[in-house]
């Protein structure tokens, strides 16, 4: 007996559960995308369309020697999945990096000439730039280190018989690849090397891809490239909502770029939001799409407040005090006044950052394209060695915990590797020497708080870590202006951009660091887009600040038509490309369906009036749910 109650809309997906389970069949697969809005249950989708092909084909495919491949974003969501299907052999569950490095990690000589081909670019490229650049400037030492760092890994990459790499952790052994590798090398095999799509499709007939929006744009091309050449034994089944994008590397309008055939069955239901939440949400994305979510009919009607303050308010924790006390006594929910039981969302991480005291580790790193990813899901690597080394070795050195300073330096040291204790004459000068190195890391807090880099120059010279290549270069920078001081007027030469970024990020104080940690690692009392997808919270915050976000990519009042468009904005537009409007909208989307009771939301501007005005007139909001300081 259904345990569904009587005129509840609880199974108004089940047909399109149903419909994803048809076109799982390996007799004739079929290539689909499933939207799948905000709350829409589409893990549970995911799971059901696992045990229909279990059920159905399980004996079938487990014969041929075959399994299902199933990509999510995170390591959480692939840990709830594997355990909501008992962690069934046919099924391989992992993240895109883990895919991607088994299907590659095979061919070591194929790999070796990949990187051979790319190094040598690389180094040619350093060296004209070399030659037209000018001797002793930093932009020079910074070139000449690459080219050595560089080229010793090039001479050594045929001493290398297999190559490693680790999803989870660090990659600095000589036959490792980082994170960019993996992704860069899977889509190039995938799309250059024909043996290597039949492979894909010889172990894995179908492919689902979860958050398919958010998947990296080289590897999503390879993949659509691969099941439109091996349509009749192949299928491709990608899940997301392209209003959920959050990631720069993921693919831009990914269903614009599907081909006609495929269906595209969508779900209509949000089982999270409460039913004002819905209607919001629904108008937020209504410029969009078409895409129109309903709520159950048991949901709770909740409650929605918009906050206009003025943008020069002297003392924004106090507004947002007020804020959180104003929604207590409108929802008769006391917990608003409990800082832990409410989720403070802010929209841009320049907020989080200056709002935590983390911009100088944070700020100037997020200017390069292609470093925010890693840099907001905490793999990238200059971060991930000071948040993950260095910053334990301290924080225990400092609580004086000898048995871990002991354990850290005994897990990461190269001092003490089993190599080097191998080939050491006598270990305890190594056990020395790495005692010394930990006490010159430590007498830096003597007389004040050090910089990163100055870190970074104590754990350098005594080689208690290993330096990850992509600091070495800025490394040397550091040590000649300690030496003899580098040139710094330098019009005919400047820094590039990375180099600019990674020297501001040595810069900042390293306390700044644990604070960095918390943020990434979601332990921070601000929380963003990022961190809290696919979550959710009965009482959500939302914080929209265009003053500390630096108008930054991002542009609330833009979207709510208190200023207009910027000249970049027009010219995207017309060009089809993203505009600073488009992000935002976006990441309004996800941080407002977050709430499952209650959501206030807070914007400053200059032009309050204008934002009351456009509100209304757009039926976001009546006039009853609008609080605004003139």
């Amino acid at each position: 007996m259904s345990d569904v109650a009587i005129g509840s809309n609880a199974n108004l997906d089940d047909p399109v559960d149903d419909e994803i389970a048809g076109f799982l069949n390996p007799a004739k697969p079929q290539s689909f995308f499933l939207y799948a809005g905000a709350g829409s249950g589409k893990t549970r989708s995911l799971v059901k369309a696992l045990n229909a092909i279990r059920q159905a084909y399980g004996r079938q495919l487990a014969y041929q020697g075959k399994r299902v491949g199933v990509i999510t974003y995170t390591n959480a969501a692939r840990d709830e999945i594997q355990s909501r299907i008992d962690f069934h052999p046919l099924f391989c569950v992992s993240t895109i990096h883990s895919f991607a490095w088994e299907l590659i990690k095979d061919f070591s000589s194929d790999i070796r000439e990949w990187l051979r081909a790319d190094l040598r670019a690389d180094i040619e490229k350093l060296k004209a730039e070399e030659a037209k650049g000018r001797p002793g400037t930093k932009a020079s030492i910074t070139r000449q280190a690459q080219i050595e760092s560089k080229t010793r890994r090039l001479d050594r990459l045929d001493t290398i018989p297999k190559f490693a790499y680790n999803p989870t952790g660090e990659n600095r052994e000589p036959n490792s690849l980082n994170h960019s590798e993996v992704i860069e090398i899977s889509a190039d095999f995938i799309t250059s090397k024909p043996l290597m799509q039949w492979i894909l499709v010889g172990r894995f007939p179908f492919l689902l891809i979860d958050e398919s929006q958010d998947t990296n744009r080289r590897l999503m091309d390879a993949f659509l490239e691969t099941a439109k050449k091996h349509e009749p034994r192949f299928a491709l089944g990608l899940i997301g909502d392209v209003m959920q994008r959050i990631y720069a590397d993921g693919k831009e309008r990914i269903e614009e770029s599907l081909p006609a055939s495929w269906p595209t069955p969508s779900k209509k239901l949000n089982h999270r939001c409460p039913k004002r939440v819905v209607a919001l949400i629904n108008k937020i994305r209504s410029d969009v799409d078409a895409h129109i979510q309903v709520p159950r009919t048991d949901a709770v009607e909740g409650c929605v407040r918009l906050f206009i303050r003025r943008s020069d308010a002297n003392d924004r924790r106090a507004v947002e005090d007020s804020v959180r006390q104003q929604m207590a006594e409108k929802t008769g929910d006391e917990n608003w006044n409990d800082h832990g039981a409410c989720k403070i969302l802010t929209l841009e991480h320049h907020m989080a950052a200056a709002r935590l005291g983390f911009s100088r580790v944070f700020d100037p790193l997020y200017e390069i394209d292609e470093w925010r990813t890693g840099l907001l899901d905490g793999s990238f690597p200059p971060t991930q060695f000071f948040a993950q080394n260095v910053l334990p070795l301290v924080q225990a050195q400092q609580a004086g915990d000898r048995f871990a300073v002991a354990r850290i330096v005994r897990s990461h040291s190269p001092l003490l590797s089993a190599r080097a204790l191998k080939e050491a004459g006598d270990p305890a000068n190594l056990l020395r020497s790495a005692q010394a190195g930990v006490d010159a890391l430590a007498a830096l807090w003597e007389k004040t708080e050090p910089t990163c880099g100055q870190v970074l120059t104590s754990v350098a010279e005594s080689k208690l870590f290993d330096i990850p290549e992509r600091l070495l270069p800025v490394l040397q920078v550091l040590q000649k202006a300690a030496s003899d001081s580098a040139e710094e007027a330098e019009p005919d030469d400047p820094v590039t951009p990375e180099t600019s970024a990674l020297l501001a990020f040595l810069d900042a104080p390293f306390e700044q660091i644990d604070l960095y940690r918390q943020y990434v690692s979601g332990l921070a009392p601000f929380d963003t887009h990022q961190g809290v997808k696919g979550r959710e919270f009965d009482r959500v915050m939302v914080i929209m600040d265009d003053v500390q976000a630096r108008g930054f990519m991002f542009g609330y009042e833009k979207l709510f038509g208190a200023k207009a468009a910027s000249q970049t904005d027009i010219k995207n537009a017309a060009e089809g490309k993203e505009t600073g409007v488009d992000r935002t909208r976006r990441l309004l989307y996800v941080t407002s369906s977050r709430a499952e009771r209650s959501l206030a939301l807070v914007t400053y501007t200059e032009n309050p009036a204008a934002i009351q005005s456009f509100v209304i007139e757009n039926k976001w909001f009546s006039e009853e749910e609008i609080d605004v300081n003139y």
